[in-house]
């Protein structure tokens, strides 16, 4: 049996984990919030993914055939005769997504993610033809292309998901850098009256801060906090030729937020963010061959076959302290995620968690 002290974290960040360390100091606007209409705008496209060996989709997929003959003929090659002798074990129809940042104009670029729809084994070693990406009211605002990256998933700081297929058998990717913005969506603030500030997390206290900073700081009352989300912000006659400038200054006031304990998860390359001041009450956590009990109480005894790590944990202990002796037993990321999401289920994690990826 093994027992450790809290306290190791050093090693943390080399294996994905990152401990956040914010103290309650004052922040910009511009980091907790954004101007509304500074959003991103989401695209799909439906396209081909070629060059497989021999992972592709098979005749059980025949939309797959027939998008490569649409394809090829495209380009000038009559190929509808030979639809029914194509094969296509090295290509995959598959579905593109993207999100488009606010204010990219032509010609930008941006990544793209790619996942099969047919019954393709692997995307790994393919390449994606020139797609196009279309916003939900059907105007196509981007292409995509490029070799696709279906990097398999590994241990602790790669990529790594729950139920991640085995080596060589991924079936979604990304294509990086691959987007091409062929129309950028526009976005107009000059000779605007009102603008609205979005709070990246929803609190009324923040909320209520923000619009007294931009009063103290303009000597009037033009902001007024409509809800714990959204700022309303009235933009004075003097400022309507250069609403820009007159937000870039509002953005750039500091605030003291509201801070609420925060874990992020991203589950798709396994990287796990502790804020500050997220704490562990008492509790007594038994996954797979690991038993950590908090308050110094061993709850779950190990079993007979083999010996159990066991890790003792002082009683409202910080998550920083958990997570370092989880990771000093050698505790895979995906094992770190179950437990945590555990303990937030049963209350005693005393933080939000949040999911990325």
């Amino acid at each position: 049996m093994k027992v450790l002290a809290v306290g190791i974290i050093s090693a943390l960040v080399g294996i994905g984990i990152l401990i956040a360390s914010h103290d309650a100091a004052a922040e910009r606007i511009g980091d907790l919030a954004r101007v509304q209409g500074m959003t991103d705008n989401p695209l799909v496209g439906y396209g081909l993914v070629v060059g497989l060996p021999g992972t592709g989709d098979t005749k059980q997929s025949p939309f797959t055939r027939r998008s490569l003959v649409s394809t090829i003929s495209r380009l000038g090659v009559n190929a509808r005769d030979l639809e029914a002798g194509i094969r296509g074990h090295n290509v995959a129809a598959v579905m593109v997504t993207a999100r488009l940042s606010p204010f990219m104009r032509k010609g930008g670029r941006f990544t793209v993610r790619v996942a099969s729809v047919g019954d393709a084994t692997s995307l790994v070693g393919g390449t994606l033809l020139l797609t196009s990406l279309r916003a939900p009211n059907g105007e196509v605002y981007a292409t995509a292309q490029g070799p696709v990256d279906a990097s398999a998933p590994g241990r602790i700081g790669e990529r790594v998901r729950k139920a991640d297929p085995p080596e060589g058998r991924r079936t979604s990717g990304m294509v990086d850098q691959g987007g091409l913005v062929v129309k950028g969506v526009p976005v107009a603030f000059n000779g605007r009256h009102h603008l609205w500030i979005s709070l990246d997390r929803a609190n009324f206290t923040t909320a209520a801060r923000i619009a007294r900073a931009i009063n103290a700081a303009t000597g009037g009352r033009p902001a007024v906090a409509e809800d714990g989300r959204s700022v309303q912000v009235s933009i004075p006659d003097a400022a309507r030729g250069n609403v820009v400038g007159y937000m870039a200054r509002i953005l750039n006031l500091r605030v003291t937020p509201d801070r609420i304990p925060l874990v992020v998860i991203n589950e798709q390359t396994g990287t796990i963010v502790i804020g500050k001041g997220v704490r562990v009450s008492e509790c007594a956590v038994s996954h797979r061959d690991l038993s950590v009990v908090v308050k110094g109480k061993r709850v779950v005894p190990p079993a007979k076959d083999r010996s159990v790590p066991l890790t003792y944990l002082a009683r409202s202990v910080t998550l920083r302290s958990l997570v370092s002796a989880l990771s000093a037993l050698g505790t895979r990321t995906e094992d770190m995620i179950a437990i945590l999401e555990a303990l937030k289920a049963s209350g005693a994690l005393e933080a939000e968690i949040r999911v990325v990826g």
